[in-house]
């Protein structure tokens, strides 16, 4: 500073200054870490620009320490919302569209009323038929010729409205319960009494709920927790995301660390993942996979359970036990 005068001098190589400023020196230029890439390099008036490399994202609303990676695709029964950016994961969310309800609905009243119309039209025209021919001393046989159609006629309809109805009743009978007990033997179903009548063929099977499931032990040389924890990403893929918190419940989690799982992002993996690491820090030595895979079959998501044993075991993590 000379007679109250500054003198400024430009910034030099890997250095920058945004800002006016009263600094004696310029500010050093960042470095893009190994899971970045570089949006543009350093100049003399701005730092250099990074952002994670596809696949990964950084939250700008948390300090970026590290690029996780986005969810590789959305769970069974929702739709993507929103791609994986640099700044953010996938996003699903169900599907809005109702279509495919309305048109299993119309497929159902297309399947009852067609036959129904295509017998009254039939029905129709051969009536025309009888009685345009009937003449003279003839005329009470081809009456009674289009008395016998019209009853055949109506008998084929009726079995055909039976067929839908007992077609449905299988279907139900084959639906898993959720309340109520099976009747005990001679007791009456009102509901479905008509139907056992017409079905004198068929009797009723007991259903057996014994299921055998192998249990899945930490692969030898390996650290059981460090297992169990590489796990949960799989967990993450797998279970869908409409029931992340109906899984945190069945797994005795308070509501309060559901919440706090969720803050990390309710719609990535890392949350699920926040989710079953409190779960493991509260059960200790005690947690266990196979505890995992049971609370699915206990809430109706045997499948589910049945898919991560699989990947547990082609992943190396886990093998089955031998009895």
């Amino acid at each position: 500073e000379q007679n109250g005068s500054s003198m400024c001098l430009p910034c030099k190589e890997n250095e920058f200054i945004e800002y006016p400023n009263d600094f004696r020196k310029c500010l050093g230029c960042k470095m893009c870490r190994e899971d970045q890439v570089e949006l543009s390099a350093c100049q003399p008036t701005r730092n250099t620009q990074c952002a994670c490399k596809n696949g990964t994202f950084c939250s700008p609303d948390h300090p970026c320490e590290m690029c996780q990676k986005c969810r590789p695709r959305c769970p069974k029964g929702e739709v993507e919302v929103a791609p994986c950016t640099p700044q953010s994961d996938r996003r699903c969310s169900l599907p809005t569209d109702t279509s495919s309800s309305s048109s299993n609905n119309w497929t159902v009243a297309v399947a009852v009323v067609v036959p129904v119309v295509t017998a009254m039209v039939v029905l129709i025209c051969l009536c025309k038929c009888c009685c345009r021919r009937s003449s003279g001393d003839g005329r009470d046989l081809s009456r009674k010729s289009c008395s016998v159609v019209v009853t055949r006629l109506r008998r084929r309809r009726l079995g055909t409205e039976d067929n839908i109805r007992n077609e449905r009743y299988s279907q139900d009978q084959l639906l898993p319960r959720n309340s109520g007990t099976p009747s005990a033997a001679g007791s009456e179903v009102p509901q479905h009494a008509p139907l056992l009548q017409m079905l004198p063929f068929q009797v009723m099977v007991p259903r057996t709920n014994v299921i055998h499931r192998r249990n899945l032990v930490p692969v030898e040389g390996k650290d059981p927790i460090n297992l169990l924890r590489r796990s949960f990403d799989i967990f993450a893929e797998v279970v869908p995301l409409t029931h992340w918190k109906r899984y945190g419940r069945a797994l005795d989690l308070l509501e309060n660390d559901i919440d706090l799982a969720e803050k990390n992002d309710k719609y990535s993996h890392e949350s699920f993942f926040q989710m079953l690491n409190t779960w493991l820090n509260k059960q200790g030595m005690s947690a266990s996979v196979n505890t995992l895979l049971e609370t699915l079959h206990q809430i109706s998501l045997g499948g589910i359970a049945e898919d991560i044993s699989t990947k547990l075991v082609q992943q190396g993590f886990f093998q089955y036990e031998v009895s």
